[in-house]
Parts: structure tokens; sequence; C-alpha cells
């Protein structure tokens, strides 16, 4: 054996001291900078997403409750038409002492009209003459002023138009205060009792009640997101207290937001040019475009604060990683070198000669670590063991599982079936039946494969079926389904037919005629073939029966394997044998359908890494000398 020189083997402790040097040092700063990285991504996107909800949200709200505001206005202004077209309550000429019955009568009605809610915080009716009644903050009659007249764009005389003003502010309502409230006005023609134009009623809303939700939004929100509200020819309503409202900063915004996608979206601030996310949307019924949008830089505030804090962080682990890394590494050397040799010496013929534990480690994880190895080595060891028992036991179980799939009776049955047929005279029946029984026995006795194709099995599974449908004549139907695309997958052999044969076992118990069906189903996650018969089910107890048994088969499979009886229960050992081949992608299934019928179902997940195809012959329990399954 070669042997390298002494000078170089006091080198190789130095070179991998300096390898796990690098490794404390750098790996510890290159995670928390990946960790960082990854924090700000995910923590930035879980922000920017939440915030657009936000932002979807506001506007949503703000949208729904302004139109349901402005909508009172119409109704109240619908409303005082029609009741006045069906009781003619008010008089051509509005010029009605409001003091009087019959104009207290008149500011009854329109306070009924306006609702217990008030809908319409004033209520304005101007006949032809420039005449007007009040009624709400004020409620007064006088002679309408041009000055007086409601502002923003006034509609035609049509029955149906109204029209919607820009926010105003006057102090018309509140004469004692020094600066005016702002206010909005929906305006429609006022018809008379024959439904013909007689003048307009006006309704009014106090600005900050139809947008309540912003207002109250922006006062208890920090750092809010802004919210802007635009006519179709681009006049700003909100906010509304703008001073410039025509200013080109307004105008600007409208332009950008023309161009913008509708619905949400990143986006440059046309006048700051920093990155915003907004929401925008337009209401049917005003017309008006609502917009949303937050900066960035506001969204992304508590990334940035905690991206800070790990940076502090990382500088001062990089610095404590240096010294602590050295020290660790040297010492680590010695006891780690040691157990590589053991790895490199260990062979499945020695696994018990050596106890590495015996070696005297100065580190309790490095202890541990040996302490581990050693047990790992010992589980290998019980695991090769096992390995060969479990073997020597599947290949009993398949010996066990193909003695007993089939029922004698059914030899017996056949040949009295073929006895009957012969004295009748009926030869054809009598040759075919031949022919199925030899395939049935050719099949089961076979000894050249233990594993075979789904079409191949449901082939004899048909065999089967007609040897018994002879049998019960009319009174048994089946069908027989496998999809094409399952047709080379392969199973044990004499796995799908001792289902079929319980589920006529168990499914003839009722009053003809009977009927077994054979389905097959696959996805891209799992495939199964599905037996059910129409007799009448399982019974509770022995559901729960084979419940138990399944599970103490998966908890105790040496045990079960052993255990195994001729003539014992066909859907244990169906289960057990494809547990076998199928172990944890194993689809098992059993009970009772919605109309009270039997099913069991079998099959297996499909998974990326196997059985994503059909499977091959390599991938197959390799046969024995003996006729197994």
């Amino acid at each position: 054996m070669y042997h390298l020189p002494a000078h170089q083997l006091k080198k190789g402790p130095q070179k991998l001291q300096k390898k796990l040097f690098s490794y404390f040092l750098f790996v510890p700063t290159i995670v928390l900078v990946v960790f960082t990285v990854f924090f700000y991504l995910y923590t930035s996107g879980i922000l920017i997403s939440r915030e657009q909800s936000t932002l979807k949200t506001l506007v949503d709200t703000t949208q729904s409750q302004v139109d349901a505001r402005l909508k009172d206005l119409n109704s109240v202004s619908s409303n005082i038409n029609y009741y006045n077209r069906k009781t003619a309550f008010l008089p051509e000429q509005l010029t009605e002492d409001l003091n009087t019955p019959s104009g207290k009568n008149i500011v009854n009605q329109l306070q009924t009209l306006n609702g217990l809610d008030v809908k319409a915080d004033q209520i304005n009716l101007y006949d032809k003459s420039g005449n007007c009644i009040e009624v709400g903050m004020i409620t007064k009659n006088i002679a309408c002023d041009p000055q007086m007249l409601p502002p923003g764009p006034v509609g035609d005389s049509s029955y149906n138009s109204w029209s919607i003003s820009y926010p105003y502010q006057t102090q018309k309502y509140s004469s004692g205060t020094k600066y005016g409230e702002w206010y909005v006005s929906l305006s429609r023609p006022l018809l008379d009792a024959h439904s013909q134009p007689s003048g307009t009623i006006e309704t009014v809303k106090r600005c900050k009640i139809l947008f309540q939700s912003i207002i109250r939004y922006e006062r208890i929100t920090e750092d809010p997101a802004q919210v802007m509200i635009f006519a179709e020819d681009g006049t700003l309503i909100y906010p509304y207290e703008e001073k410039n409202a025509s200013s080109s900063r307004c105008g600007d915004y409208y332009q950008w937001l023309k161009g913008l996608q509708a619905g949400n979206g990143k986006a440059l601030d046309p006048i700051s040019q920093s990155p915003i996310r907004y929401v925008t949307t337009s209401s049917s019924f005003s017309g008006w475009t609502y917009l949303t949008m937050q900066k960035d830089s506001v969204i992304l505030r508590p990334v940035y604060q905690m991206i800070a804090i790990l940076c502090l962080i990382i500088i001062l682990l990089f610095l404590a990683s240096i010294l602590l890394s050295y020290l660790l590494s040297r010492s680590l050397v010695r006891p780690v070198k040691h157990l590589k040799h053991v790895i490199q010496r260990m062979q499945l013929a020695n696994l018990d000669e050596e106890n590495i534990t015996d070696y005297t480690v100065p580190y309790k994880e490095l202890d541990e670590l040996y302490r581990q190895f050693q047990e790992m080595r010992d589980s290998l060891r019980d695991s090769l063991e096992k390995l060969d028992m479990t073997q020597k036991l599947e290949l009993q179980s398949r010996v066990i599982a193909l003695q007993s799939q089939m029922n004698p009776h059914f030899y017996y049955n056949t040949l009295s079936c073929i006895n009957i047929l012969a004295e009748n005279g009926k030869s054809e029946e009598v040759a075919t039946m031949c022919q199925k029984l030899s395939a049935i026995m050719r099949y089961i006795t076979s000894t050249t494969n233990t594993m075979v194709t789904l079409r191949e099995e449901m082939d004899y599974v048909q065999e089967y079926l007609y040897c018994i449908g002879i049998r019960y004549q009319d009174s048994l139907t089946y069908t027989l389904n496998l999809e094409e695309e399952l047709a080379n997958y392969r199973i044990p052999k004499l796995i799908i037919q001792p289902l079929v044969e319980n589920a006529i076992k168990y499914g003839t118990d009722c009053l003809p005629p009977w009927q077994v069906h054979v389905t097959s189903y696959h996805d891209a996650e799992k495939w199964y073939i599905e037996v059910t018969d129409s007799g009448k089910g399982f019974p509770l107890t022995t559901l729960d029966h084979l419940k138990a048994k399944l599970a103490d088969v998966s908890t105790h499979m040496d045990r079960q394997l052993t255990d195994l009886k001729i003539g014992g229960l066909g859907l244990i050992n169906v289960y057990i044998r494809w547990r076998i081949m199928c172990e944890d992608s194993i689809l098992f299934d059993f009970g009772n359908t919605d109309d009270g019928h039997a099913f069991v179902r079998i099959g297996r997940f499909i998974f990326k890494e196997k059985n994503n195809a059909p499977v091959s012959e390599s991938e197959a329990p390799k046969e024995s000398s003996e006729d197994t399954v």
C-alpha cells in the first residue's frame, strides 16, 4: 500500500482547518445575506399585495358609499315628482307662505319624502317664475336670485334627466360661519300633475357626509393613500377643498389617469416621479372616476427598517464568527478526521467489528455525532437482517396468497355446468366453457410471470365472469372497462379476481338480477380499478372489522404475513400483496356507495420520480422458482 510522506500528512489537517474556517466564516454570512434578500422579496410582495387589496377595498367602499348617497338624492327628487303627479300637493306657483296650514303641509310632505334617515340635507324647489321653497337646513320660501341657482351642469327638461353639480362652497345654509361649507347638488325637472316640467328640484348633500368614508380613513390612518375623484370632463371632485382644481397639477393627474391600465397596477407619480401602486374604478351612475394610490416608499417602510436591523446583525455576526470559526475549526479537525477514516474502512462485512463510541471526543456535539453514527451502523446491520427476513416472508405470502385466490367451488360449479350443457347437447357451449376453463387454469398455474399487465388481468377476469355467468345465466350481468392508458401497467397476478369473486359471493345475497361492474380511472396523481356489486353492501360491523384488520396489518406487516391462511380474508390478502408491491404509494379503499352497494377500489398514487409511466419489468418483484404473486 502506498503511503504519503510524513510532511504531507502534517499539512492535511491544516488544509481542512482552513476550509472549516472559511465555511464557518462565510457560510453564515452568505445565509444571512440570502435570507435578507429573500425576506425583502417575500415581505415586500406580501406588503404590496396587502396594500393593493387595501386600495381596492378603499376605492370600492368609497364608490359604493358615494353612489349610494347620490342615489338617495336622486330617489328623493324622483319621489317628489311621483307624489306631486299623484296628489298635486305643490301649487303651480311656489309662493305659498310656509307658516300657513297649506305651507306646513308642503313642508311635512317634503320631509316625509326625504325619509327618517334624511337622505338629502336640503331640498329646494324652483318654479319657472323664480320662486323657491327651501326645506332642510333652512326652511323658507323666497324669490330666487340668479346667484342662488343650482351650481354646476344643468340638465335638459326631459322627464328623466338629472345632473350632479361639482362640489361648491356656500354660506347659504350656514350664514353664521366665517367660511362657507362644501356641498354637492343633484338637479332634475319638477313635474306638475300633468307630468309637465314646471320648475327644478334640487337635492343637496354636504360633502363631508357624501365623502365621509374617505375623510374618516384619512383622519385615522397614518400616511394614508391619496384618493382623487374626477368628473367625466376631468374636473376634480375630491379633494373638494383643492384650491386649484383646474390647475396644471390636477390636469396632469387626469391626463395620467386616462393612460393607466384599468383596475390596478404599478406606475410613476406624474408629479414626483416616484413609484406608486394604484387602483382605479369608474361609477356607471355618476360617471365619476375614482383613483387611489400609495407610494412604494410608504408601503415598504417596515421592510426597510427591518433590513437596516438585519444589516447591523450581519456585521456583528461576521465579526464574532471570525474568532469563533477559527477556534472551532481547529478543534474539530482531529475527531472529524478520525470519523472519516472509520467511514472509509466501513464495509458490510465488518459492521460490528469496531465500536467508535470508545474513541474520546472532547465536545458533546461531536460525541453525539459519533453515537449517532454508531447507531446508524447498528441500524444498518439490523435493516439488512430484516430485509433478508422480509424477502423470505414476502415469498411465503406470495405462495399463500396465490393458493388462496381461487375458490375450489368455482371448479365444481363450472364442471357441473359443463356436464349439464353436455347432457342437453349444447356441444358448442361445452367447447367454449372448456376453452375458458382451460385459459383460467393456464393463467393460474403459469409460473412464467408473477407480474402481469392490467390488460392480461382484466382478460382473465372476463374469462372468469363468463364461466360464472353460465351458472347464473340471465340473473347475473357484468361490465368491464379498462382505460387504454392503463392497459400496460403491471400488477401482481390474481389481484383483481378475488375482488370480483367477493362481489359475486356477497353481492348475490339478495333477489336477482345481480350486477358486477369493474371500472378504471386515472388522472395526473393516481389510477385505480373499482369493483362494484348490486348487493346489500358492507354491514357496518364488517366495515369496522375490516378497517381494524387493515390497521393491524399496516402496523404489524411481518406478523400478518406469517399468519396468512388459505381461505382467509380475500380482501386482506389482496391488501397485503398490493402493499408489498406499492409500499407507500398504495391506494386501497372500500365501503358502500350512495345507493347502498359495496365497492372496493385498488390502485396507486403516481409520483414524479417513478410510476409516471407503466411499471416496467425491472420495477417488478423478482421471480421465484415457485408460482408466486
